[in-house]
């Protein structure tokens, strides 16, 4: 595991008492991690997210988190439940592999955003709980939940120090000549660290000075030019660069160059969005484009739950398959099965039925394949082989 440590903590400030209102301030495409509740659901903007990567909230009793990565596209919902704790999340100033690490306040473990494990700590070896969620658009939580309520941008928990590196990093990526300047400073964080300590052989790479260098040159900025306001604009800009860029994962400072290059998985790209489901320890990735080269539809077994996973123009779902057939129909999003018509998003049929959502995980394929490894890629009938891993 390749581990990069030297942030501050509130350099990425958790939102800790979140607040919620009935209309949300961005686009109706922008998506939104959605937490059902018994009266509705609560949605989470990506636009706050990804500049908190964490909200600590309570759903219907129930301590939850809410939780996004940027760099790997993750977004998964656990439980704050350890045992008879409850836990409340911070940034821990570390990456691992690319995912942003969390820690708790009450025992001060470190935990993997991506996997929910902890790495190190009293607690380390505990898997936080994932809970069922969907990733989707506005629009369709506007339209599937009208008294669903929006995460509020916070007024505390200033992501201003976040938010100058990430419009600034992303700039960057979206020139050549940026893209170079980048390397160039990975080149030399590598460097600097091996000049400390040549035995770490860079599997720890400390970027604190950086960091500092980093922050002094916002603050040199905003004198300069005046500018005291330390505005914060939640639009999702910067990460939608990222996203149509080729760059994939921090900046290598680990030392040369990241390509996507798995022969395995030559119909993907490294960015490619995963629905990743883990049940009994088996875990599939399941790529958006192979789903959708099934006619939007794949029925499969993870562990030994029986699943069914549906690709719509909100992306993918999954659900446990109460033993039906189910076959896409002529209306977009909509499948038909044991004589009623189902909606991949909602999980709802025309008579009444509902399927059992199942927790999942919204990734990138080159983060799902850093986890759980390359055979665990849900693979089509492409070659009249099995559809199972």
């Amino acid at each position: 595991m390749e581990l990069i440590d030297g942030f501050d903590t509130d350099f990425i400030p958790s939102i800790t008492e979140p607040t919620f209102e009935a209309d949300y301030f961005g686009g109706p495409n922008d998506d939104v991690l959605v937490i059902e509740e018994n009266n509705g659901a609560r949605a989470y903007p990506i636009a706050i997210l990804d500049l908190h990567h964490m909200t600590n909230d309570e759903i219907d009793g129930e301590p939850v988190i809410a939780t996004w990565c940027p760099l790997c596209g993750s977004g998964v919902a656990y439980s704050r439940r350890v045992g008879d704790r409850t836990l409340t999340f911070e940034f821990a100033g570390k990456l691992a592999d690319n995912n942003f690490v969390m820690r708790d306040r009450e025992t001060g473990s470190e935990w993997k955003q991506s996997t929910g494990l902890c790495l190190r700590g009293e607690l380390e070896g505990t898997e936080l709980e994932p809970l069922s969620a969907l990733m989707i658009s506005y629009r369709s939580f506007n339209e599937q939940y009208p008294d669903g309520v929006v995460l509020a941008r916070p007024e505390s928990a200033d992501p201003y120090l976040f938010y100058r590196f990430e419009k600034t990093m992303t700039a960057l990526l979206a020139h050549p000549a940026g893209r170079e300047v980048a390397e160039a400073v990975s080149h030399l964080v590598a460097a600097a660290n091996l000049a400390r300590d040549s035995e770490q052989r860079l599997v720890d790479v400390n970027v604190r000075p950086f960091f500092r260098i980093m922050q002094g040159l916002i603050e040199l900025s905003d004198w300069t030019f005046h500018d005291t306001a330390r505005e914060v604009v939640y639009d999702g800009d910067p990460m939608d660069i990222y996203g149509e860029s080729g760059v994939f994962g921090f900046p290598p400072v680990h030392g040369g160059r990241r390509d996507w290059d798995v022969d395995e998985l030559d119909d993907l790209e490294a960015k490619t969005r995963v629905l990743g489901i883990v049940v009994d320890d088996d875990a599939v990735g399941f790529a958006e484009p192979r789903v959708e080269a099934a006619d939007g539809v794949v029925e499969t077994t993870v562990g030994e739950t029986s699943i069914v996973v549906f690709a719509t123009t909100d992306g993918l779902s999954v659900y446990e398959n109460p033993c039906l057939s189910f076959e896409s129909a002529d209306e977009q999003g909509m499948f038909d099965a044991d004589g009623a018509r189902w909606n991949g998003t909602s999980g709802e049929s025309d008579d009444g039925r509902t399927l059992q959502r199942l927790p999942g995980q919204w990734t990138f394929a080159f983060s799902w394949e850093g986890d759980h490894g390359i055979d665990t890629f849900y693979e089509s009938e492409r070659d009249d082989s099995t559809t199972r891993p």
